[in-house]
């Protein structure tokens, strides 16, 4: 009798790692008639399956140290082996989730894949996360001092009036939760400036900080900013802002800041919420000498990209569409172009992205170059990612480091 299979969290990881890792065709040769067994077969039973001894072989390679423990080889063997593993009529459902990142994007040239992509705007999502802990000032200046071309980040209004660069847990719907970021419960939005900097201590061990414990704790640049702060740091470095705007009621005194700061022509604007970026075309809607708007704004997009989302993005009168990078199909990107828009791709959080590599697309690693390879094949001018690093050396600029300045330094001295 057929035993029903429920899918595990396991064994993408394993076919994942085995079919994009090149460099062992032992492995390769092993892993690809074993899942074609499966898909072409229809029927699985202990015969089908490689032996436990050859698999157990295959994970000691030197491919098995990207899995990340040997308790977590011993779960992937378990749940490929395991009995409850083995049905008569396998659900081919199951292994049509297995998905291509690159097949998804519709990138088929191998001509698109070596194309010259120097003109990709770089953007550090929240900062450079993987360095510095995520939208705080330093994270800011780091993904300058690097090299990216603009930073994005998020904004609250607080009860207080301040505006503060912070994104937080929850949904669009309701934003900026404090409860794995900081271990408790609540809102950005019940808080004063003054009360979230003096009172909120994050949560050095987040998964969603790819910088890491040690960048938090006992860091006192891991505090909440004024959004002031971080523009008044950009217009000296010169880099551009993404601002999000997160919160409610943040559209009227993100403006009025931008404009304060002189800053219009540095800086963008852009909302899930496109009635926030409608209401900024409301207030602004000057046009500079050639004709595109003066102040410029973001549709945002997420997993669901509607069939008139040209249209949706136009009635809100956005310069820029912004979409997941999974949903930036050459058609999609190729329409916001022919309708007068830029294009940018977002890349989810550090838990997100991992989640993505390990459930659904086997093809790349979490956001190596190759997954930004797929996704600039797309044309879309500009990518706003977790490792702005790995982007600018796949782009092949250097990434600048505090030893570039110092050397800078100790030549002008030496040529003074």
């Amino acid at each position: 009798m057929a035993t029903s299979i429920t899918r595990s969290a396991h064994p993408p990881t394993l076919s994942r790692r085995y079919f994009s890792n090149k460099s062992s065709p032992s492995s390769s040769s092993l892993v690809v008639p074993f899942m074609a067994n499966i898909q072409n077969a229809g029927k699985v039973n202990n015969s089908s399956f490689l032996e436990s001894n050859a698999i157990e072989e295959m994970l000691h390679t030197e491919n098995s140290v990207l899995l990340a423990t040997e308790s977590r080889i011993s779960d992937v063997l378990n749940d490929i082996i395991n009995p409850a593993t083995l049905v008569d009529n396998v659900d081919l459902s199951i292994m049509n989730e297995v998905k291509s990142l690159k097949a998804k994007l519709n990138i088929d040239s191998k001509s698109e894949l070596t194309h010259n992509f120097q003109s990709i705007q770089v953007v550090g999502h929240r900062g450079s996360l993987y360095h510095e802990l995520e939208n705080t000032r330093r994270g800011f200046q780091v993904a300058s001092e690097i090299g990216c071309d603009a930073i994005e980040l998020d904004v609250f209004l607080l009860k207080c009036g301040s505006l503060v660069v912070f994104h937080g847990g929850g949904d669009d719907a309701s934003p900026g939760r404090l409860d794995d970021y900081f271990n408790i419960e609540g809102s950005i939005l019940d808080y004063t400036a003054d009360e979230a900097q003096s009172n909120l201590v994050f949560n050095p061990y987040f998964a969603e900080f790819g910088c890491g414990p040690d960048k938090i704790k006992n860091n006192d640049d891991a505090y909440i900013p004024l959004l002031e702060e971080v523009l008044l740091d950009a217009k000296e470095s010169g880099v551009l802002v993404k601002i999000e705007l997160k919160g409610p009621g943040t559209v009227q005194p993100v403006i009025e800041l931008v404009d304060r700061l002189d800053m219009v022509d540095q800086c963008y604007f852009s909302s899930f919420d496109h009635e926030r970026i409608a209401l900024v075309r409301q207030m602004r809607p000057e046009l500079k000498v050639d004709g595109r708007f003066k102040y410029k704004t973001g549709a945002l997009f997420g997993n669901d990209v509607p069939y008139d989302f040209i249209d949706i993005a136009q009635r809100a009168g956005a310069s820029e569409v912004h979409l997941k990078y999974d949903t930036c199909t050459k058609e999609r990107v190729q329409s916001i172009h022919e309708a007068g828009m830029d294009s940018m791709a977002w890349f989810r959080g550090p838990i997100g992205m991992n989640e993505d590599v390990y459930t659904k697309y086997f093809d790349v690693g979490n956001e190596d170059s190759n997954m930004y390879r797929f996704v600039m094949a797309s044309g879309v001018k500009s990518m706003c990612v977790n490792r702005p690093d790995v982007l600018l050396e796949t782009l092949g600029r250097k990434v600048k480091s505090e030893s570039d300045d110092i050397i800078t330094d100790e030549v002008v001295e030496i040529m003074s």
